[in-house]
């Protein structure tokens, strides 16, 4: 027999979908956590210091020629959000580009294009190497991904896609890059060469949390919700298989498979 639709399990339905909308901070910060790359091989080589500098330099390159691609699509932001959203764009924009400094007492502007070159350029690539290198197919996949979803997905959707992402700065970042390239690879926490990690330990931290109290304003429904957790848990598989890409090729040293008379 066909429920009312005003009867208990209608009513029942309509609390299970205000639930999801009231937890969708907690669900979002789930999915981060199931694919935070911290847990990933290649990160975790670093606390016994036996990851090879060469190949974190490529994987900070191949992150500064994703932020170059993808960075345009922020335009989509501006465009979609409401003040408040364009303010914490600006905000993001303006730190990056070092214009003014993170809001943490005695910090100062950083170009921060120009910090991933300082650690590469200590990891053994120069600035050229950096600017030419060709990203894998996975980043690629990533970079398409991202610009996708800030083109065609809803406000709320974008946030949580974006808070899982920087959301997963900071804790990489305090325990895993900064420790280990502290503890085995002979910096200091003060070491120019590695001021990007640093700042970005605290900077992130300050933008997952904006854009984590900006989703619960703008998941507005549980369709939305519901989408927004399948892009979240996209783009988390797409940001770990990335690292994946350069873990194969320069830890286990993988030749890709390509198809006969191509040169890898």
């Amino acid at each position: 027999m066909k429920a009312r639709e005003n009867g208990p399990d209608n009513c029942a339905e309509r609390r299970m979908q205000m639930t999801k909308i009231d937890n969708i901070a907690a669900e979002i910060t789930a999915v981060r956590e199931k694919w935070h790359t911290k847990n990933h091989p290649f990160f975790r080589m670093m606390l016994d210091g036996s990851l090879d500098l060469h190949a974190l330099g490529i994987y900070m390159a191949s992150h500064y020629k994703f932020v170059e691609l993808a960075l345009p699509s922020f335009g989509f932001l501006l465009w979609k959000g409401p003040q408040d959203v364009k303010h914490a764009v600006i905000e993001n924009l303006a730190e990056e580009e070092g214009l003014v400094a993170i809001p943490r007492p005695g910090h100062e502007p950083h170009d921060h294009s120009r910090m991933i070159f300082d650690f590469c350029n200590a990891a053994g690539l120069s600035d050229d190497e950096v600017k030419s290198l060709d990203i894998g197919p996975a980043w690629h996949g990533r970079r398409l991904h991202y610009v996708q979803t800030l083109r065609d997905e809803a406000l709320g959707v974008i946030l949580a896609m974006q808070a899982t992402q920087e959301g997963q700065q900071p804790a990489l970042n305090k325990e895993v890059t900064i420790p280990s390239l502290t503890a085995h690879y002979g910096f200091t926490a003060q070491s120019p060469e590695i001021a990007f990690f640093v700042e970005h330990a605290e900077a992130d931290e300050e933008h997952s949390a904006r854009q984590m109290a900006l989703c619960e304003k703008y998941i507005d429904s549980p369709s939305v919700a519901g989408r927004a957790l399948e892009i979240c848990e996209e783009a988390c598989m797409l940001r770990w298989e990335s690292v994946s890409e350069i873990y194969r090729a320069h830890v286990l040293k993988e030749e890709r498979l390509l198809p006969p008379g191509m040169a890898a």
